[in-house]
């Protein structure tokens, strides 16, 4: 018999979705933070919604100034919205009778709530029996919303695949958790807004959703596209079954100019939003198109990070391949400390790690796999560096051994290295640079990051220029090199006059995309750093709740087109193997204008 359409399965929100308890958890906030002495209102309240109950708890308890565990918060909310519910379960206009004709048409329900189980339940008795067939609840989950784990959950108990379920959600946060998931996603705003977007529908009432809607959003790309639906595919480890294959001719031999400095670039999940024709523009320009949305979360398994949109890659990834770019994803170590130092340091499991990616590249048809491992470097410490090294080498000798019997490439992306040896003045020597660049096809040098944590230069060229010289005498291929460039800054705080509410901005990017936005809205007044490169400003900001005030002081760094154009010209006159773009989706037509003299695109 041929299969339904779909959905396999309908995922439901609980508050704001199935019952209207908002309210109820507000109300109980308010008196929370009141019984402790501390302050509330309902944009804080807003915060909330949606989100994980214990991290609720942290955030009120820092929000409101009480000193209460976040454990006792959640306790003491649970207890006054519990006694609500079993008062009265004010349900969702169209949500009973749409549970109902899921029910009757056999698809299965699951309820994936960040509640706990003894709220969770009162609505659930007053439901007919097996209304929900499996229940997923805050306090069942590691990670709650949003995280994709709560939806991947239900998924995984009710054994159906992600991209084949349909999620029911009410705030930004469950949004975001369902789409990182890989379901589709229809958003139903109650108490705070969704914005529309890509990767999830709107509707303004459950009453507008039958069976046959939602058999649509399961539809062919073609209709759904003829329908005007934005359906998110869900995870892009679902590009294959979704049809995306490899369409690229390209090649670094074939006849045709070629780039005085090759150009790369890596696409993070969180900028693939952007015209459709501004991309192609942008992909047109690429030799190695490297999207930046995939995390080790264990030996054998890779996941997207949360919130990314698949519909966006699956689409950018598409335009990539007809532009002729060499598709080479990136993947990053989301393991804790030392996890990956463990992985790469035992042979069984660093050949099952091997095998996860080699069969992942060879499942999405990818032209290579470009790894990013940076816990190495900042998160294991020096003193665990000489152990790590070789094992690293290892590994990445047989990935690249492993990717190449299929005609894959492998690009390893590194911190910089200064000069030869293990001192600390030599930079990042864990990576053994000179021996990576020997195993690699492209080894990828992050030239950028130079202040983080403190107000100062994103990439000053006199480092850069250091970085070059040092990657040229270690490894001594410098046409394997590439050179990262940055095309955005940062935006730091330097002081304040009063006293700042949590509102108040800590650090927050800034890119070459939207620094002129900001330049007018605050009526900067930029400086040009002949010696660094780069441009900054200083400005301050009135932040205000309504209950608490200050002037905030505030320093901005970035690097222009012209900045990335003068390190990509760097790059040229060492010979190196090309640069790479961190990242696309923060450039602008400023960026291309400076840099194409520099280039000879594809």
């Amino acid at each position: 018999m041929a299969k339904s359409i779909g959905p396999d399965a309908v995922l439901w929100d609980m508050d704001g979705t199935l019952v209207d308890t908002e309210p109820y958890w507000i109300a109980a906030e308010f008196e929370v933070a009141s019984r402790y002495g501390g302050t509330w209102d309902h944009d804080r309240a807003k915060l909330l919604v949606g989100a994980d109950l214990l991290d609720a708890g942290r955030s009120m308890r820092e929000l409101a100034g009480i000193d209460v565990t976040p454990e006792q918060i959640v306790d003491e909310l649970l207890d006054s919205v519990v006694e609500s519910i079993r008062q009265e379960i004010p349900w969702r206009p169209g949500a009973r009778e749409l549970l109902a004709a899921l029910n009757d048409a056999d698809i299965p329900c699951a309820l994936v709530t960040m509640s706990w189980r003894r709220f969770a339940e009162p609505v659930v008795d007053a439901l007919p029996r097996n209304s929900f067939r499996v229940i997923v609840t805050g306090d069942e989950v590691a990670r709650g919303k949003p995280h994709p784990e709560p939806y991947l959950e239900a998924a995984r108990r009710l054994g159906v695949a992600p991209r084949r379920c349909l999620a029911i959600e009410d705030s930004p946060t469950g949004v975001a958790s369902a789409t990182a998931a890989g379901c589709v996603v229809v958003a139903v705003p109650n108490v705070v807004a969704v914005p529309p977007g890509p990767g999830h529908t709107l509707l303004e009432s459950l009453t507008e959703l039958d069976l046959d809607g939602m058999r649509a959003y399961f539809a062919p790309a073609w209709r759904r596209r003829r329908l005007g639906l934005a359906v998110a595919t869900g995870a892009v480890l679902a590009l294959v079954a979704a049809g995306v294959t490899s369409t690229a001719t390209g090649d670094e031999s074939s006849d045709g100019p070629v780039a005085a400095v090759p150009l790369d670039g890596w696409a993070p999940g969180w900028a693939w939003e952007r015209d459709g024709a501004d991309w192609a523009k942008a992909v047109g320009r690429v030799r190695e198109f490297s999207p930046f949305w995939l995390q080790v979360v264990d030996v054998d398994r890779l996941e997207p990070m949360p919130g990314t949109q698949a519909d966006l890659a699956e689409a950018l990834i598409a335009r990539a391949r007809s532009a002729g770019a060499l598709i080479v994803p990136s993947i990053v170590d989301g393991l804790p400390a030392g996890g990956m130092a463990a992985v790469v340091g035992d042979q069984a499991r660093r050949a099952r790690h091997v095998a996860t990616i080699v069969q992942w590249a060879r499942d999405g048809d990818w032209d290579g796999v470009d790894i990013d491992y940076e816990q190495f470097a900042f998160a294991d410490g020096r003193d665990t560096w000489a152990d790590t090294s070789p094992d690293w080498i290892v590994f990445v000798t047989e990935l690249a051994n492993a990717l190449r019997a299929e005609g894959r490439t492998l690009t390893v992306t590194v911190p910089p290295v200064y000069a030869p040896g293990r001192s600390d003045e030599a930079g990042y020597w864990v990576y053994d640079h000179a021996a990576l660049a020997e195993v690699a096809d492209r080894v990828r040098i992050m030239a950028y990051d130079y202040s983080t944590a403190t107000p100062g230069p994103i990439a000053p060229l006199g480092w850069v220029q250091q970085v070059v010289e040092g990657a040229v005498e270690v490894t001594g291929r410098p046409d394997k090199v590439v050179l990262g460039i940055p095309v955005y800054g940062y935006n730091w705080p330097t002081g304040a006059n009063g006293t700042c509410p949590p509102t108040a901005q800590g650090r927050v990017g800034v890119t070459a995309r939207s620094i002129d936005d900001l330049i007018e809205r605050r009526g900067l007044q930029p400086v040009f750093d002949t010696t660094t490169g780069e441009w900054a400003a200083v400005y301050d900001v009135e932040v205000d709740d309504g209950t608490t005030r200050c002037v905030q002081a505030r320093r901005v760094h970035w690097v222009d087109g012209e900045g990335a154009a003068e390190r990509a010209r760097l790059a040229q006159q060492a010979g190196l193997g090309g640069v790479s773009l961190w990242a696309m989706g923060y450039e602008d037509d400023g960026v291309w204008a400076a840099l194409d003299p520099v280039l000879v695109t594809p």
